[in-house]
Formats: C-alpha cells, structure tokens, sequence
C-alpha cells in the first residue's frame, strides 16, 4: 500500500470556530445553477458560503467572509475566465492564506494565474450525490477540514438508476425453483428493476445461450443488471474449477451494468494484505469491462476454522471506501456474525467506521432476502441486498414471515387481492406452472415491501417501520440488545 492504513484511530471531530465559513464558493453568474447545486450538497457538511446570501453591498460582503474561509472553492469555466472579479476574489482568498480547491465546468483554460492548482472534473455532473468528480472534492475538503456531520445516504446511486434502500432479486441455478433463464423471464414481465445474475451461470460449459438472450431482453426493457462473481455457486458446489478466467468470458458475453469483482473467499488475516488484495482483485477486473466493478469484501476464518475474525471488519471496508471509493462494497451477511442481532450490530460497526469519511459509503449486503433481516440490517446501516427467496420460499403477506414452496396454496387468497396485475392474472392463467405464480406473488410482495421501506427511510420512519414488521416484542429486544439501532 502507497500509505499505511491506520486500523484503530478514527479521524478526530473538528472544534467548530464561530462565524467561519468552511468552504466559500466562487463563480460566474451564468454558473449559477451549477453554484446552487454545489452549494446544497456542500451546506449540510460543512459551514459554507456563497454570494447568494448578500444582502447588501456585494463589495463589502466579499471583503467580511473571505478571510473567515477555510478553503475557497471556484468554478472554473469559460463564463468565468473572462470576469475580472472572478480572478479578484481568488487573489483575495489568496491573501488571506485560504486553500485554493477548484473545480472545472467545462474544457476552457483556468484563468491566469490559477492554472497552477490541481482541480477536480465536474463537466457531466448534474447533482448526483455519487459523481465521482465530488466524491473527490469532498475528500479534498475534508483534508482541510472534517466535515460537520455524518454523510447522509443518497437518494439514488449509478447515476441514479438504483434508489436507496433497494433489494436486488437474485438469479441462480444453486438452490432455486426456478431455472436462471426463466427467472429472468418473469423477472422482466413482472417489471422488476434490478436482478443479480450469477457469472456462474453464463460460461459456455453452462450452455448459457438462453439464460444471456433472457438477460438481454430484461435490459432492453429497462432493468438493471448486477453480475455476481460465481463464486457463491462454485463454493456451494465444490467445484475448484472456477477462476478468474471464467468471470473473464462472463463480462465478455453478458449483458451487464456493473459487476462485483473475483472475490476471494480465504482472505489474508492482516487487515492490510487483505485491503491490497481486493484493489488489486477491482483494479484488474476493471480492465474486463466498461461497467463499474464493485468490490467484495470477506471476513477472514478464524483459526479454528468455525466463525470469522470481525475485529478488523469495520475498518477493512472503511479503508476500501477509501482507497478505491465505489458505488457499493458487498459484504456477505452470513460472515458478519452467528445470528441476525450479531449482524446487526457489526453492520452498525462498519456503518460508524465509515461516518469518519468526508462522503456516504453505501454497503450491500450479500445473500439477505428474508424481510425481517433486510428491514433489521437497513436500520443498521445496509443500504442494499440480494436474495433467492424470491424464487426458494413462499411469502405470508400478512404476517412477513417465510413459508415452505409448496405452502403456497394457503396463500394465494393474497394473490387474488394483489396489487400487480401480473400476479393476479398469473393465478389465474392455467398456463403458468405452480412455481411461476407463487414467484409472482413474491415479487408483487417485495415489490411493495421495498416501496414502504424506501419511503420509511426517506421519511425519517424506519424504526416505525421495523416495529411494524416484526412487532412491538421483538423491537424492544433489538433496543435492549443495540440500544444505537434507530438513532
């Protein structure tokens, strides 16, 4: 590693100076809009400026905040490289020793004399909180100075195509009722929006052709493609074969928007040698494809061989979002503790490692279907999941509780009643087979399930929401055992 990662010391908090502006915004009036975006994702990190607050005398205004600011943030454009003020009020920052942290809008030159400092890319950015160009900014700040308060979880992410809370509906032919193709299949006429696929799946000895067609068509149609490693199947099913060359022909022939890298299942007990593995597991398969490649991060066995080392977990995939800062790090679930109350509370642990980052690190959660643990799991901080209960198990509506496959006939009063169409008229279709309408009446389950938590989530409601799915009772023992869940 470039430089040594400190695992035990967390970034101290800042004391908060009275009436000094963390960040001063400089732009061109024909930047405004860019300036206001800028401003609102800014303003709720760090104590920040801009020349929209004037009232008065602009001159004067200028002259009272700019030897506040701890750093002075311009927008480099071709609007601004031609306004002497522009130029004015960054010698001004100069004066008074603040950091010069720019930005650029577009391809023209910075202006003279500031073509000297580094900048950072803005020119396709539209507010997405998850641009590249400011995470990178917000990381540049936080040099300066530590930010106010703890990123908040974004609304969406990959360019806003995946809203927050989400449940990625997993495609497997390890343990399903379904065969990979027609899960697909269903997946898209139900109007499913995100799926996770197995690379396993899609090699040529597993005559894919069928099962990539399938694939293909679900994007056309506006789904997302998340490409799993394969090494969840290949572990399952003993096979030594599978290797990175085989994820290699998956990326080549798959249709897919962003896929997790070749994850090592054993990895190094040292913290460090564990963190250099996985950038170097993304930054090779990165240059298998376009789409982004998202990194898997494993708890190591312990010696014993029964249960995994979780003390350095937390700061694992704290030093990944920094090093590498993706869209999503993937943690299975059942390496994050024996049961669901364990989980939970080392999920909260990675959560709180990663709020000593200047910017929101989302975390998806491997192999977690179940409601009550992907409702649990989300108040602890997971922001995404996947899971096969889709397509394994049959859903009680009424109570959140999973049932055998085939209990499914003493549900189906629900799908009768059910809010998709889809469903309603799959139990009802003498063509559609027994497993495809209890599929059915899982997706129009979780569809609304993930609904209500996302708007819990958004609404500030998630404990509400947590209490309403597993009951008062077993709310109280989440308090009493993690007493930080819902704060």
């Amino acid at each position: 590693m470039t430089a040594k990662a400190d695992f035990h010391k967390k970034p101290n908090t800042r004391e908060v100076c009275q009436r000094m502006a963390d960040v001063y915004i400089v732009y061109a009036r024909e930047d405004h809009s860019v300036a206001e975006k800028l401003y609102g994702l800014l303003t709720s990190r760090w104590d920040t400026w801009w020349d929209d607050k004037i009232a008065g005398r602009y001159a004067k205004a200028i002259e009272n905040e700019m030897p506040k600011a701890r750093c002075v943030v311009p927008l480099f454009s071709a609007a601004s490289r031609a306004k002497d003020t522009f130029t004015e009020e960054l010698k001004l920052g100069q004066k008074y020793n603040a950091e010069i942290l720019p930005v650029r809008l577009d391809r023209s030159d910075p202006p003279y004399p500031f073509g000297v400092y580094s900048y950072t890319e803005l020119q396709d950015w539209n507010g997405e909180t998850d641009h590249p160009g400011i995470l990178q900014l917000q990381r540049r700040i936080a040099t300066i100075v530590p930010p106010k308060e703890k990123a908040r979880q974004p609304v969406a992410i990959l360019s806003g195509r995946i809203p927050l809370p989400t449940l990625f509906l997993s495609v497997s032919s390890h343990e399903t009722q379904l065969i990979p193709a027609e899960a697909v299949q269903a997946l898209r006429v139900f109007g499913a929006p995100t799926i996770l696929a197995s690379a396993y799946d899609t090699v040529a000895r597993r005559n894919p052709q069928e099962m990539i067609s399938a694939l293909a068509e679900y994007r056309e149609a506006g789904g997302f493609v998340l490409l799993d490693s394969g090494n969840y199947e290949a572990s399952r099913l003993g096979t030594r074969r599978w290797k990175v060359r085989d994820l290699e022909e998956a990326l080549s022939n798959t249709p897919h928007d962003c896929a997790f890298c070749f994850d090592d299942l054993k990895p190094p007990r040292d913290p460090e040698l564990a963190v250099e593995a996985i950038v170097q597991a993304v930054t090779r398969d990165q240059s298998l494809t376009d789409a982004p490649i998202l990194p898997i991060v494993h708890a190591p066995v312990s010696k014993r061989g029964s249960g995994y080392i979780l003390d350095h977990l937390p700061a694992i995939v704290r030093e990944i979002a920094n090093r590498l800062h993706p869209q999503l790090i993937a943690v299975p679930e059942r390496e994050l503790g024996p049961g669901l109350i364990a989980r939970a509370k080392t999920m909260l642990a990675i959560r709180e490692e990663l709020n000593t980052l200047p910017f929101y690190q989302p975390i998806h959660l491997l192999g977690t279907g179940n409601p009550w643990s992907i409702a649990i799991l989300a108040a602890a901080g997971a922001d995404t999941f996947d899971g096969l209960e889709w397509c394994r198990v049959v859903v009680d509506g009424a109570t959140d509780r999973l049932h055998h496959f085939q209990h499914f006939d003493f549900f189906t009063y629900q799908t009768a009643m059910a809010d998709s169409s889809v469903a309603r008229e799959a139990l009802r279709d003498p063509k559609i087979d027994f497993a495809g309408k209890v599929a059915f009446h899982n997706l129009d389950y979780f569809a609304n399930f993930v609904q209500s938590m996302r708007d819990a989530t958004k609404g500030g409601s998630i404990e509400a929401f947590v209490v309403g799915l597993v009951g008062k009772d077993t709310a109280n023992q989440l308090r009493k055992q993690i007493p930080d869940i819902f704060k």
